[in-house]
């Protein structure tokens, strides 16, 4: 059987052969694809529970950490659309 290696299928194809190969590094901070991908989970089951669903759009503000990481694995898996904010965009970027 043939399916799409989507990045959530990756993740869970990663999770299920490598659970114990870094996967995240972050300064000191390193995850393993288990520790990564079960942190993804607590964060879907979160979002889950305050009501977000299939089609809802999620905003992220967000460095570029492990956290953001783990925003564009754990919102894509409830079906919902993650939308990152550019808190880094000023007006004067804008300006003409």
């Amino acid at each position: 059987m043939e399916s799409p290696l989507t990045p959530l299928e990756f993740a869970r194809r990663a999770r299920k052969l490598y659970p114990n190969q870094e996967a995240v590094v972050d300064n000191d901070r390193r995850f393993s694809y288990a520790e990564f991908l079960n942190r993804c989970d607590r964060w879907s089951a979160c979002l889950q529970r305050l009501g977000v669903k299939a089609g809802d759009r999620v905003a992220v503000i967000s460095p570029n950490t492990h956290a953001m990481l783990e925003a564009f694995y754990s919102i894509p898996q409830l079906g919902a659309i993650i939308v990152p904010l550019n808190y880094r965009l000023t007006r004067r970027i804008f300006a003409i």
